[in-house]
């Protein structure tokens, strides 16, 4: 939030626009102040976790190509498996989304795995989770579309994503290439910590959805929003008035 470090005289509508008078260029600034991702708080995993955690990025920690978890592990900082069990995959077989691992939610031999994370949260407050998803066919997973579902707040969403355009290269060389498609669903806090829940929805294949580049942030509420409008709007006409008259555009 901007700091209004001079006044702003008189009554200021949050319902109307800001001065006729401001220049179209102070109102781009202000927009992007209000509307750009410093909007929303920082990913509460990482703040809690670490940086990276989201990502699946352990420092210190480094895999050849893939390790798989049982259900109970909490190998993966941040995360614990929750049933069956996942594989911790390395970039070195195919791209992350985001730094060098991701989750394949079948892991080795293959079956449906789940896992969670555990964050703290504000009762009746609104969080985004947002991650990455992918996933191809091969001769041992040929189902299409991939399936998951997450679980959050008390509530149930279900992800679909067809992998057609992304068929395991035969013969291929490593690492190969992966498509990455982003999604995302909100929720409300109905205690002072919330799990959050991935689980695959694949039975009896060797690959799963792959997840990667997970963020949770708390969508901010409408009060706040006008907060950080006034801010924004005091650092345009601030700004203004610094400008000589004649650099002035």
């Amino acid at each position: 939030m901007f700091p209004l470090e001079e006044p702003i005289h008189g009554p200021l509508s949050f319902g109307t626009l800001p001065p006729t008078n401001m220049s179209p260029k102070i109102l781009i600034i202000a927009s992007a102040a209000l509307w750009g991702p410093s909007a929303f708080a920082a990913n509460i995993i990482d703040s809690i976790y670490g940086v990276g955690s989201g990502s699946f990025e352990n420092p210190g920690h480094t895999i050849a190509t893939f390790e798989t978890y049982q259900a109970g592990s909490i190998a993966i900082t941040g995360w614990t498996v929750n049933t069956v069990n996942i594989d911790w995959v390395s970039s070195n077989l195919w791209n992350a989304s985001d730094g060098n691992y991701l989750i394949d939610m079948n892991g080795d031999p293959g079956d449906a795995g789940s896992f969670q994370t555990v964050i703290p949260t504000t009762i009746g407050s609104t969080y985004r989770v947002s991650f990455d998803i992918s996933g191809f066919v091969t001769p041992n997973s040929s189902s299409n579309p991939k399936t998951m579902e997450t679980q959050a707040g008390g509530v149930t969403t279900f992800f679909s994503l067809d992998v057609s355009v992304s068929t395991f290269p035969e013969p291929y060389a490593l690492p190969f290439t992966l498509p990455w498609t982003s999604r995302s669903f909100d929720f409300v806090a109905t205690s002072t910590s919330s799990t959050v829940i991935f689980a695959s929805l694949i039975p009896n294949e060797g690959s799963g959805m792959f997840l990667d580049n997970v963020s949770i942030e708390a969508v901010p509420e409408s009060s706040s929003v006008a907060l950080l409008a006034a801010g924004a709007v005091g650092l345009a006409l601030r700004r203004k008035r610094q400008i000589p008259a004649a650099e002035a555009f």
